[in-house]
């Protein structure tokens, strides 16, 4: 009988507390565009100095809670993976000891079948590659669909040409994300919203790295994904070994190991003697 009275008391003790905090003027919103999603917390309560407030971010996938920094009552958060997230905002009165909570649920969808493939081409039949062809896949699109739009980019600039190979070829998606800023003076190719924008055919004007997004949005869900390719050209590709020949419109004629014997494919790091020809004269070069 004790334990039931104490418990009693306790209720009615913070059903009192909670009655001197008027939450009633509490508003959470939320707004999202792709997977960049935006809380703004409002209310006259807000306007006493004893109440304060913090956001926390659920992630249903791993059951961990997570503290989400804000600035006067705005808290932007990007997610970066498929899944089920819940937002979380406590409110309290310190000097009243009463609090009140708020959630709002976001669910990004992964979005199956979205593919890019490529070839990479030679457009004077060298073998040298210099240009490419590909196509993005329609993702989940399905007959009738309004809601789809797909979109293709190209960028190359000094600040991507600068990177290292090895940091070219090493640095993940995020890491490359973070590093560039996406200049709209590096785009060289761009396409998008129709549906012409799924197939790329672009001639690479001069070496470099060139990096290729392809993007299918889902106007309806206000959500996206984005596939990064990374592409290096250099001034001429052939069987996958560099060849340094800047001629226009070379022909091989042959590959020679060290000894003049002729063979149908080099292998990286050995040296070579390649014959081509310009149109006016034959000439020989040595790979290293």
């Amino acid at each position: 009988m004790k334990k039931i009275i104490a418990l009693l008391m306790l209720l009615v003790s913070l059903a009192t507390a909670n009655a001197k905090c008027d939450w009633s003027s509490l508003r959470l919103q939320q707004w999202n565009s792709r997977n960049t999603y935006r809380w703004y917390v409002s209310g006259k309560a807000l306007d006493d100095t004893c109440v304060d407030w913090m956001f926390m971010i659920y992630d249903v996938q791993t059951k961990k809670v997570d503290t989400v920094w804000d600035n006067r009552g705005v808290c932007d958060v990007q997610f970066n993976k498929k899944g089920k997230y819940k937002m979380y905002l406590k409110v309290w009165n310190k000097c009243l000891k009463c609090d009140t909570s708020m959630m709002r649920e976001v669910n990004l969808i992964y979005f199956p079948k979205c593919s890019f493939v490529y070839g990479l081409r030679s457009s004077t039949g060298t073998g040298c590659a210099d240009s490419m062809v590909g196509e993005m896949t329609l993702g989940p699109w399905t007959k009738g669909d309004t809601c789809w739009s797909w979109y293709s980019y190209i960028w190359n600039g000094p600040m991507l040409d600068s990177l290292s190979q090895h940091d070219w070829d090493s640095m993940s998606n995020d890491q490359l994300y973070m590093y560039y800023d996406f200049n709209d003076s590096d785009i060289v190719w761009m396409k998008g919203p129709g549906n012409d924008a799924r197939l790329i055919k672009y001639k690479f004007p001069h070496e470099g790295h060139y990096l290729i997004a392809t993007q299918w949005y889902n106007k309806c869900l206000d959500q996206d994904t984005f596939f990064f390719t990374r592409i290096t050209i250099e001034t001429c590709v052939t069987s996958g070994v560099k060849n340094i020949v800047s001629d226009k419109d070379v022909k091989i004629i042959g590959y020679y190991d060290m000894i003049g014997r002729k063979v149908e494919y080099m292998e990286i790091d050995k040296p070579y003697v390649i014959i081509y020809s310009n149109g006016k004269r034959q000439k020989v070069m040595r790979t290293k």
